[in-house]
């Protein structure tokens, strides 16, 4: 009978292992389950940085300022700032997009908004998993005397597309606003010259904290050759002629960037009259 309940004790024993066993490994599998299978979510991000100048085959410089995606309306609106070179100034520009998921479809895109230096586009039928958005920023080339093989490749009679720029969004990190609609073209416009006004605020800025940085410079240049002038008396005519060399070194210096200082007030000032006209721009437009 001992030996009956010592066994039926043993197999109870041994189930109870088991079931212990079964639930680490599972405890194990669910907390470590996302370094195993983690290689595709934790794949590279493809995003162009923002707010980062990328250039354009030597066509100038793309900025791109904003990228946002509305899930709920399957739209995109990106806003790039473009700083032309004289080759690309009376050039048409178009735009195609196409998501990972769906690699050889282009979507719908439209340019809502452009001048000479932003565009504001949009991207229609948005799929919520896109994964990754492309944006292909082209050149249209228009010319009537086209070879039968260009124009073969051609996309519109004589209109012909050189890419200049891909960039990227990723889903990860491209901006959600469930509230992003198309504006009407005068907000893009509005938003256009707000932009101007803040960058010439940060630009007058950016001169005062320089002209700041330069007094303070005279301020230890003067300091600096008082200093020298009074050791003057004490030298040897060696000493003497090794000092004064170091004290006109120093009044170089500080003719020099008194007038970098000149060249930053001159600055400030026609920023300053840029900003007024800019917000009367602006308030024309809003009228």
């Amino acid at each position: 009978m001992k030996k009956q309940t010592k066994h039926i004790t043993e197999g109870t024993t041994k189930k109870y292992l088991i079931g212990l066993s079964v639930m680490a490994m599972a405890l194990l599998f669910f907390l470590f389950s996302g370094f195993i299978f983690g290689d595709e979510e934790q794949s590279k991000v493809q995003q162009t940085p923002v707010n980062e100048p990328l250039n354009l085959q030597g066509s100038g410089e793309l900025t791109i300022k904003d990228w946002v995606y509305n899930p709920m309306k399957k739209l995109m609106v990106v806003t790039l700032n473009l700083n032309k070179s004289t080759t690309l100034l009376d050039e048409k520009l178009s735009f195609t997009a196409q998501e990972k998921e769906h690699p050889k479809r282009d979507l719908p895109t439209h340019v809502e908004y452009s001048d000479e230096s932003r565009y504001v586009i949009s991207i229609q039928q948005v799929s919520p998993s896109f994964d990754v958005m492309a944006l292909n920023v082209n050149k249209e080339n228009t010319n009537t005397l086209l070879t039968k093989a260009s124009t073969q490749n051609s996309l519109k009679g004589g209109e012909e597309k050189k890419e200049l720029a891909r960039i990227y969004t990723d889903q990860r990190k491209v901006e959600m606003d469930k509230n992003l609609t198309i504006l009407t073209e005068q907000k893009y416009e509005i938003a256009a010259v707000s932009e101007e006004i803040e960058e010439a605020k940060e630009t007058i800025k950016e001169k005062k904290e320089s002209i700041q940085t330069i007094n303070e410079r005279i301020k230890e240049i003067d300091q600096k050759t008082v200093e020298l002038e009074s050791e003057l008396l004490y030298e040897t005519e060696e000493e003497k002629t090794q000092t004064e060399a170091r004290i006109h070194q120093l009044e170089n210096e500080k003719d020099q960037i008194n007038q970098e200082a000149a060249e930053h007030e001159l600055a400030i000032q026609t920023t300053v009259e840029k900003i007024e006209m800019l917000e009367e721009k602006r308030e024309m437009i809003s009228n």
